[in-house]
């Protein structure tokens, strides 16, 4: 019992209250200092985001690209005269009802 009573003697010859108090209070600020690096760790990147948002702010920018494409379509131009409101007859049109009149007459 003598030796372990000399170890600690001898231990505590280089220790004295100040000096334990100075460790611990450099110990609590460094895990202070890994807590707050830890929660920067952990913390999200960025603003929170709604995403149906984000995805209706998406559609809408298209939409206006799209109507802006659809500005510099060039379509061509509408003719200056008025048509007729009934479709003068073809010659083709007379042929075949010539056509169909000699078939009605050969069936009957």
């Amino acid at each position: 019992m003598g030796y372990a009573a000399q170890a600690m003697k001898k231990v505590h010859e280089n220790m004295d209250l100040d000096k334990i108090d100075d460790m611990m209070q450099d110990i609590t600020e460094q895990q202070d200092i890994a807590q707050e690096i830890t929660e920067a760790l952990t913390r999200r990147v960025g603003d929170d985001f709604d995403e149906d948002e984000l995805l209706a702010e998406l559609e809408e920018l298209e939409q206006e690209e799209l109507d802006n494409k659809m500005k510099n379509v060039h379509l061509p131009s509408v003719p200056a005269t008025s048509l007729p409101s009934h479709p003068a007859p073809s010659k083709k049109r007379v042929e075949d009802d010539e056509d169909m009149k000699h078939l009605a007459a050969w069936a009957s």
